[in-house]
């Protein structure tokens, strides 16, 4: 699979952007309005069991106050969850939980991806949530992946 520049990302999105205007015009169901955004991102994995930590460099379309739109050359898994981080000039601006709610292949290799927010795995951990459960959670939601390879937090200290 080769790589796809910025500005060929850019130009999909902006393709996309007529096809939203398209649909626009029938009613939308969203909780929150959702408004178009152009910037670049990372997505790291929340599970912290799997094998490569390589951050996934995505393209934003769109926020809203419940979730994020944006376009990657990943196939996510709907139901997977993430650590988005918002950067600017090079440098992290902002980080955010995020879960996978629909994953939609719009050209060879490119995909659309619906994202909710959620509450960071790592808050919930301060606040008394078992952080094996955490990850039994992610390990078993992720069970059909061969990137995956799940290790109780005790084995890797």
């Amino acid at each position: 699979m080769f790589k796809r520049s910025p500005e060929e990302l850019l130009d999909e999105l902006g393709r996309l952007e007529n096809v939203r205007m398209v649909q626009e015009s029938s009613p939308c169901s969203r909780h929150y309005d959702r408004y178009v955004v152009r910037g670049e991102a990372e997505l790291h994995p929340m599970n912290r069991s799997k094998l490569d930590p390589t951050p996934i460099e995505i393209q934003l379309r769109d926020i809203g106050r419940g979730g994020l739109g944006f376009i990657c050359q990943e196939n996510l898994r709907a139901g997977s969850t993430w650590r988005i981080c918002f950067t600017k000039r090079g440098f992290v601006v902002g980080q955010q939980a995020v879960l996978v709610k629909h994953v939609h292949e719009v050209d060879d290799g490119l995909f659309l991806v619906g994202s909710q927010f959620i509450i960071d795995t790592g808050l919930l951990a301060l606040l008394g949530v078992d952080p094996a459960e955490i990850d039994r959670e992610d390990s078993e939601a992720n069970a059909e992946d061969e990137d995956i390879s799940f290790l109780p937090p005790a084995d890797v200290a």
